[in-house]
């Protein structure tokens, strides 16, 4: 839920064209004891200027019940508990409709028992009306100190949008996770023979960047599926 306390549209010749402040709440409530199990609750400021820049930035007060210790990676996990903390979010974009277009984001500040600090950055190239290419990189920091646990993750990933006509187009993704040493591959085709028709041919690969990290030795195909989708909508 989101309450947006107040909005403005300033006069025309501001920079900006709107900016408001806002306030996010989470409550996640058991079924059976009706107990907290997660909550969320934080102000924030966001805007647009008449440019088509864009910025956001909010601070969090977050409270997570474990019931269970899970694992984030191989050298890190959260214990069951209760824990509260805090953080701050904020991203900017330039504006879409441009040539190039890169987003920014940060997401800091302290994670159940430890410290987290993640940063991304996604580049998009409109290289004709019918090719566009885009990128992505994140990167994850989480320590625990008291508990001398810590992980480093990278993502990385490349997309590419084909557009042959206004009916046939093809959508390219590869995605790399160092967390867990893999390869993350989307392909798919869609045609669009009218208003409210649309096929589909997806296919998904994970392959295993360090088959040999592990006993006994993974293959180098994780999962492989191929889809096939057809969705038509009734006018009524």
């Amino acid at each position: 839920m989101v309450w947006h306390c107040n909005g403005w549209f300033p006069e025309e010749s501001s920079t900006f064209f709107r900016h408001q402040v806002f306030l996010d709440q989470l409550l996640v409530l058991g079924n059976t004891d009706g107990a907290t199990e997660s909550a969320y609750l934080g102000p924030g400021y966001e805007f647009e200027t008449r440019s088509g820049h864009k910025g956001r930035i909010t601070t969090g007060l977050f409270y997570e019940n474990v019931p269970e210790s899970f694992s984030l990676s191989d050298e890190a996990e959260v214990p069951e508990g209760e824990y509260t903390y805090y953080g701050l979010k904020g991203e900017f974009s330039t504006p879409s409709g441009k040539l190039i277009y890169t987003k920014v984001d940060l997401d800091a500040g302290s994670f159940y028992d430890g410290w987290r600090l993640t940063l991304g950055l996604t580049p998009r190239w409109n290289a004709s009306p019918s090719l566009e290419l885009g990128g992505s990189y994140q990167f994850n920091r989480v320590t625990f100190p008291d508990r001398d646990q810590h992980f480093t993750a990278h993502i990385g990933g490349l997309r590419v949008l084909y557009m042959l006509n206004t009916r046939f187009s093809a959508t390219a993704f590869i995605q790399y996770n160092s967390a867990v040493d893999a390869v993350i591959t989307n392909i798919r085709l869609r045609y669009n023979p009218r208003e409210g028709n649309d096929l589909y041919l997806v296919y998904n690969e994970g392959l295993n960047t360090n088959r040999y990290g592990e006993y006994p030795v993974l293959p180098l195909t994780s999962n492989r599926t191929v889809m096939l989708k057809y969705t038509y909508t009734f006018n009524l």
